[in-house]
């Protein structure tokens, strides 16, 4: 492990140039709609299309995700519904076009919340859904909350641990310089050993998963700590 710990210190320059883990969802594909409507036009069909296409070639573990939105026009609430209305448009289109139903994940709704362009008129492109892989966690209390199963090994899920151990290094090498001694650094060095662990462990180990929970939890407390 010490050497593992080496090998990922010479990469440490790259890894602090990236965003947390755990931030954003890989999208897919956005679907855009008419005015007022939940409903999908010629151009949205197209879309739903290629990104049910995209989805059904996709081997991962991560659930889907489907967000909805709209344009400024409009109270909040009343386009938090508009927006759920949507989401739920697009994620049945998908199901329709062949993706598994138990590969849709979370449904919901921004509304206006997040335009797309910076505008308080109409605007197509703000009246949008998004499709996309989730991150597996934003917080955790427990590693028991994360939801992973042994179907779950692969190489997604090997690289993914990769990751979030390079960033709890290169953040407990950088806490530890800095002589920072707070609950970041203590989280750093629990995602530093829990993601070392599951990294070290081989696909047919039975704690492989076990110790992917605890990775993926201690990275979200840490990712919650940084910003405190």
């Amino acid at each position: 492990m010490v050497h593992l710990f080496g090998l990922v210190r010479l990469v440490v320059f790259l890894v602090l140039s990236l965003a947390p883990v755990g931030v954003l969802a890989e999208v897919f594909g956005t679907v855009n709609f008419n005015f007022d409507s939940d409903q999908l036009d010629a151009e949205g069909q197209r879309q739903v299309a290629e990104i049910a296409e995209r989805l059904k070639a996709t081997d991962s573990y991560k659930p889907t995700v489907v967000v909805g939105y709209t344009d400024a026009v409009g109270s909040s609430g009343y386009n938090l519904d508009l927006g759920q209305r949507r989401a739920k448009t697009v994620a049945q289109a998908l199901v329709a076009a062949g993706v598994p139903v138990d590969q849709i994940g979370d449904i919901s709704s921004r509304g206006k919340t997040d335009l797309l362009i910076a505008v308080t008129t109409a605007e197509r492109r703000n009246r949008r859904v998004t499709v996309g892989l989730a991150e597996i966690l934003a917080a955790c209390r427990s590693y028991r909350d994360v939801a992973l199963s042994e179907s779950a090994i692969g190489d997604e899920l090997q690289n993914d641990l990769m990751a979030r151990l390079q960033v709890a290094v290169a953040q407990h090498d950088q806490l530890t310089n800095s002589g920072r001694n707070g609950p970041a650094f203590q989280m750093a060095g629990a995602a530093r050993e829990d993601c070392g662990k599951a990294v070290g462990l081989d696909a047919g180990s039975i704690r492989k998963i076990e110790y992917a929970k605890r990775c993926f939890c201690s990275s979200a407390r840490l990712d919650a700590a940084l910003v405190q």
